[in-house]
């Protein structure tokens, strides 16, 4: 207000802010500012005074998602290591969040603020609240886990395979920054897939000659690092190459009455089979009865295949 006043502010170590607006004239505080009933110049001090606030909180302070201190370090870490944000999907509940692996678009993470005493017994009195996160975990994992203290079975999601996490430094930050690595790792687990190869459309027993790299459509929820397994159809019927997928979602446009492409991706060469190791009739036995389209490839087979 054109240097009539100045503020003082005070922020404590534990984030408790205090402040006296002074009267530059007098040099006194300006008591007026605390009235419950005021004239419209001291309204217009009060107003100018909390823009002040407003603009200390934008300008030196980070916002933080959660109310425990772990949470929140947790919070910065996966921003930091994945560039993954809270995501608050839940009107009723605004301090629920979760974390999302951006390829499969599914949770690996969520936190919640719930009554300890659900943890151990629902019908505890006890509604003292703590903060949570959800991981989910193997279930070779689990039961090693839930010996650990602050671990306890998935709290509303499958206690087969989540666990659920305190936020109160039982864990160490390192051991839960672990525990988020693996909950996220299970989501984004190189793939194999078993995709069809027409060599009516396309000449795919010449494609590696000059380059071990060949774009091909993509029509999956296919991730970087997958293997591609690719059968070619009649005459062939055989898987022939195993390939490395490099890049996905290049944007393509083609269309023809047999054949319509959006988007392909990059199959890098790594193995060419033998014509006759993994026929249709082999493959049938080891529960494919079909190549259509793409498909995941069977546990039984894929063991087969990485031999």
């Amino acid at each position: 207000m054109d240097g009539q006043f100045r503020a003082i502010i005070r922020v404590s170590r534990d984030g408790q802010i205090s402040g006296n607006v002074i009267d530059n004239g007098t040099g006194e505080e300006y008591l007026p500012l605390r009235a419950i009933h005021c004239g419209p110049f001291a309204a217009q001090v009060r107003t100018s005074y909390i823009d002040l606030l407003h603009e200390i909180a934008r300008k030196c302070f980070i916002t933080e998602p959660f109310h425990s201190d772990q949470a929140n370090r947790l919070a910065a870490w996966i921003n930091q290591e994945f560039h993954d944000q809270p995501e608050f999907v839940f009107k009723k509940l605004p301090d629920y969040a979760a974390f999302r692996e951006p390829q499969s678009q599914k949770w690996y993470g969520l936190v919640m603020n719930i009554p300890r005493a659900r943890l151990t017994d629902k019908g505890a009195p006890d509604q003292a609240k703590i903060e949570v996160i959800d991981l989910r975990c193997t279930t070779q994992q689990r039961s090693a886990l839930l010996k650990r203290k602050g671990i306890y079975p998935g709290y509303h999601l499958s206690k087969k395979n989540w666990v659920c996490v305190t936020l109160d430094d039982h864990l160490g930050d390192e051991k839960l920054q672990k525990l988020v690595q693996d909950s996220r790792q299970i989501l984004t687990k190189p793939r194999a897939w078993l995709i069809p190869a027409n060599p009516k459309y396309y000449d795919i027993m010449h494609a590696f000659i000059n380059n071990n790299t060949i774009t091909w459509k993509q029509s999956t929820k296919v991730r970087v690092g997958d293997t591609a397994f690719l059968y070619v159809s009649a005459p062939i019927k055989a898987i022939i190459y195993r390939c490395r997928v490099v890049e996905t979602d290049i944007p393509y446009d083609y269309q023809s009455p047999q054949l319509k492409i959006n988007r392909v991706m990059k199959l890098q060469f790594e193995k060419e089979y033998a014509h006759n190791q993994f026929s249709l009739s082999y493959i049938k036995q080891h529960g494919v009865t079909s190549v259509q389209g793409p498909r995941h490839v069977p546990a039984d087979l894929l063991k087969q295949l990485e031999k």
